[in-house]
């Protein structure tokens, strides 16, 4: 598909064939300080993932994995889909829950906090809500 419209071709399904199935949210799990995102190098001395109906978690990282200083921070990406915005808000709330990750500084205490802020429930924010919030030290 992608190499036919690379030369110029169309798409073999139109606007209208595309339906929307559901609300889906990704959160990108860094080996960072959630306040400064600083790196965060060191040996992860314990690593359990969510799972669940909606719930998938890319990683390759594990209990005894060492995060060295010089590195793409990313260590997962944990994604929720829920019927709608509200199903998927309480699976991704309680995933972040599960989530578990010692030994290292990570941005899911961030993650866990956004995810209870009513702005974000609401859908209520934009490109610069998260700057805001950072520099009132919420």
């Amino acid at each position: 598909e992608q190499i036919r419209v690379a030369s110029g071709g169309g798409l073999s399904v139109r606007q209208e064939d595309i339906k929307f199935n559901g609300h889906a949210i990704e959160c990108r799990i860094n080996a960072e300080d959630p306040r400064t995102f600083t790196p965060s190098p060191g040996t992860i001395t314990h690593f359990h993932t969510p799972g669940g109906l909606g719930v998938r978690v890319d990683s390759g990282v594990y209990s005894g994995y060492k995060i060295p200083p010089y590195y793409d921070s990313l260590i997962g990406k944990l994604i929720v889909h829920g019927r709608n915005r509200v199903e998927c808000m309480m699976r991704l709330r309680r995933a972040l829950d599960e989530f578990v990750v010692d030994g290292i500084k990570t941005t899911l205490p961030l993650f866990r906090d956004l995810v209870g802020n009513p702005d974000i429930a609401n859908g209520d924010y934009d490109i610069h809500w998260l700057e805001k919030y950072l520099a009132n030290g919420e």
